[in-house]
């Protein structure tokens, strides 16, 4: 199993950093990927590196909830630690109308920014979209036939968003709010390929039933892939190695 989102430099794992990431090893999470949202968390995955490099991937962005003011000084420094580091792609980016509606002009500049960004590096993207499904799709319409390539992480989308999307390329990720009684996300996705499907975690955030309102961690990547087979009417050993197969073409490509 891949864990394609996961905060774990956020201060929720400062007391047992090494017995989480123990626990996903022997669940069987051979990879987690961690998405950077603003310059701190980009200094602050160096624990990780410093922990277990090879065990991660590392992506750098500025989140939509972090376009402030000053978003275009943010994206130089960003861009500056990114492109003198290693890192396998650009996120977590995207536009956010849940939280606050100020910054939403400049969450559209920044987002197109690093979208031009990524295809300039030939790396994937990870893009947080949050209420603004209908704002994103004429964005990112403009990059099909380009060779823009990534995931839609915690996927939220319509049915029609979600063929839309995953004909041109794109991957959609799936994680423990699939679980949730009332995820709609859940009814339709038997219809989308399950090549065009990851699985991600977010943790610390959107635990998955039975964890739901309590920390999240990768080991509950293999609850996402339970409710997968599941919805799908395969067996869970499919889904893990497709999914895992799905998120390694996405680096390789």
């Amino acid at each position: 199993m891949i864990d394609t989102h996961a905060h774990l430099y956020d201060s929720a794992f400062d007391e047992d950093l090494p017995e989480v990431l123990q626990r996903a090893n022997n669940i069987g999470i051979e990879e987690i990927w961690i998405p950077g949202v603003t310059t701190e968390s980009l200094y602050a995955m160096n624990k990780l590196r410093n922990l277990s490099p090879d065990y991660f991937r590392f992506f750098g962005g500025l989140h939509p909830g972090d376009v402030k003011e000053n978003f275009r000084e943010e994206l130089s420094k960003i861009r500056q630690i990114v492109d003198a580091g290693s890192y396998s792609g650009i996120g977590e980016i995207g536009l956010d109308l849940f939280w606050d509606k100020t910054f939403f002009e400049q969450q559209k500049e920044a987002f197109t920014y690093q979208l031009d960004w990524a295809l300039e590096r030939n790396q994937p993207v990870l893009i947080h979209i949050r209420e603004a499904f209908d704002e994103v799709m004429p964005i990112i319409r403009n990059y099909y036939k380009k060779g823009l390539k990534g995931i839609f992480h915690c996927f939220a989308g319509t049915l029609e968003q979600a063929l839309e999307l995953t004909q041109e390329g794109f991957l959609l990720g799936i994680n423990g709010n699939i679980t949730y009684k009332k995820a709609l996300v859940a009814k339709f996705l038997h219809n989308i390929p399950l090549e065009s499907i990851v699985t991600e975690t977010d943790s610390p955030y959107l635990a998955p039933t039975p964890h739901r309102g309590k920390r999240n961690e990768p080991e509950y990547t293999s609850l996402v892939i339970q409710k997968l087979s599941e919805i799908y009417n395969l067996p869970a050993q499919l889904i893990e190695k497709q999914t895992v197969l799905n998120a390694k073409r996405l680096l390789a490509e």
